[in-house]
């Protein structure tokens, strides 16, 4: 199958813990067939993670080749955001410097930004605590400062392949050790799932 198969939305059930997931690839005769993660189903044989879709064809064209039917679902995956606490300085970088000078006075952690969206801005670090960061506020507006805070996500995107049941079933010890051979960096679990037709 070519590399740029389609990439469709899945509407299976979840697995727990996860926000979304959705199908990323299919391959072989059996394309019309997506798999079903359920309670009550059979056990796939899972490997991942991979952290791009193009691992994840790559993975998918070597399960293809043992004539082995797989498909790989993009999980999103939330963690909890973290606080950047920047100060804006309005001229020079000469006066950013010394007002960070002023703030290590406070022992404060103050470090100036030369690059990026809060360029020539003063940072004081990240912070997971919005409690911590009200504490920040309220010390440094007694000295006159006030200081912003931006949102800063932590959520990323990773690719499982899953082994259709019935194909698994044709999976041998030795083709297991050949996969993992090639891609020694992932991991393999047992998921329960079932193939149904995808009504397409």
């Amino acid at each position: 199958m070519n590399d740029e198969s389609l990439m469709r939305g899945a509407k299976e059930a979840l697995p727990e813990g996860l926000a979304s997931i959705r199908l990323l690839n299919e391959l072989g005769d059996q394309a019309d067939m997506k798999l079903e993660l359920r309670a009550d189903a059979q056990a796939c044989d899972v490997y991942g993670p991979f952290y791009s879709d193009l691992d994840a064809k790559a993975f998918l064209r070597a399960v293809n080749a043992f004539d082995l039917i797989g498909v790989a679902v993009e999980e999103q995956v939330r963690l909890k955001p973290y606080y950047r606490l920047y100060i804006k300085v309005q001229g020079a970088r000469q006066k950013a410097q010394t007002l960070i000078n002023r703030l290590r006075g406070y022992q404060l952690n103050a470090e100036l930004v030369s690059e990026g969206d809060l360029r020539w801005s003063i940072s004081l670090g990240d912070f997971e605590s919005q409690d911590e960061i009200a504490r920040l506020r309220k010390k440094l507006l007694i000295h006159g400062v006030e200081v912003e805070v931006l949102d800063k996500s932590r959520d990323y995107q990773q690719f499982w392949v899953y082994l259709n049941p019935g194909s698994a079933a044709h999976l041998t010890g030795s083709l297991q050790e050949k996969l993992i051979e090639k891609f020694p960096d992932i991991f393999h679990q047992q998921k329960n799932c079932k193939p149904v037709a995808s009504g397409e």
